[in-house]
């Protein structure tokens, strides 16, 4: 997958997009979380299909992210809603209570900013409540 820089490219990031290229899962889904970050979400989105393609969870977790928020593809709340449950059963535990919520709101599913804004909102307690138990 071509990759024309935007910004300016570190040299553990130049380390990435090799390993990437050469095919290394893990650095896929890393280049795309640095893609993604730079506000490339087409480019992100492809290279986190590559590395959920092969059973990535975290990759898998934020493709569901792309296809649900519409980050650089069309949104597809089905499709993303699928692949945060790959990534879950997988044992992402962000992916997990990301999931766990869909399954106990039924109704009318917030779409959009607002969906969004509560999928961020889990992240966030998950990587707070992992940091808490670490730091004890």
């Amino acid at each position: 997958m071509a990759l024309q820089a935007r910004f300016k490219l570190e040299d553990d990031d130049l380390d990435c997009v090799r390993a990437a290229d050469e095919g290394d899962i893990e650095a896929q889904c890393d280049l795309g979380l640095l893609l993604l970050s730079h506000g490339m979400e087409t480019e992100a989105c492809g290279w986190f299909q590559k590395a959920a393609r092969h059973f990535h969870p975290e990759a898998m977790q934020w493709l569901g992210r792309c296809m649900i928020s519409g980050w650089g593809t069309a949104p597809d709340r089905e499709a993303g809603i699928t692949w945060l449950r790959r990534a879950a059963a997988r044992g992402h535990a962000t992916a997990g209570h990301m999931v766990a919520w869909i399954d106990t709101h039924p109704g009318p599913a917030p779409e959009g900013a607002e969906l969004e804004a509560v999928l961020d909102g889990i992240e966030q307690k998950v990587i707070l409540g992992a940091l808490r138990e670490t730091a004890e």
